[in-house]
Order: structure tokens, then C-alpha cells, then sequence
């Protein structure tokens, strides 16, 4: 289960075109959320159904090479 929400993250296969909600066939498309290390500056990108509020991880991860200030 993580923050915002009592479902666990999902594994999802990115392949094709990815808008259609697999837990409620919503179609279109999804939020974006980022998930970050607290030991690095590294994130997993998770997607969220604006529907029924399910995650979804891709194995999308992203880096952060300079803070903002």
C-alpha cells in the first residue's frame, strides 16, 4: 500500500499505446505521479487512473542530476 491510497502499485507492460485502465477500463488515459528515494535523487514514475484510483509502475525510472531552488 503506499501514501494516498489503500491499493497496492500494480505492475503494468508498457506496449502499445497505454490510456485504457486495466482495473476499470477508463480510456482516457492517466495521472502521473513520481515516487523519489530518500537516499538519492532517483524516482519511479507511476501512473494513476483519474478513474478509480488505481497505480500502475512501469519500470519507468528518472534521475534528477540538479536541485531548484
Amino acid at each position: 500500500m503506499e501514501m494516498g491510497s489503500k491499493k497496492r502499485i500494480k505492475g503494468l507492460k508498457a506496449q502499445g499505446e497505454l490510456y485504457k485502465c486495466p482495473s476499470c477500463d477508463y480510456q482516457d488515459g492517466f495521472h502521473v505521479s513520481f515516487k523519489w528515494s530518500k537516499k538519492s535523487s532517483d524516482g519511479e514514475i507511476v501512473l494513476i487512473c483519474p478513474n478509480c484510483h488505481s497505480r500502475f509502475r512501469l519500470g519507468w525510472n528518472v534521475s534528477i542530476s540538479k536541485s531548484v531552488s
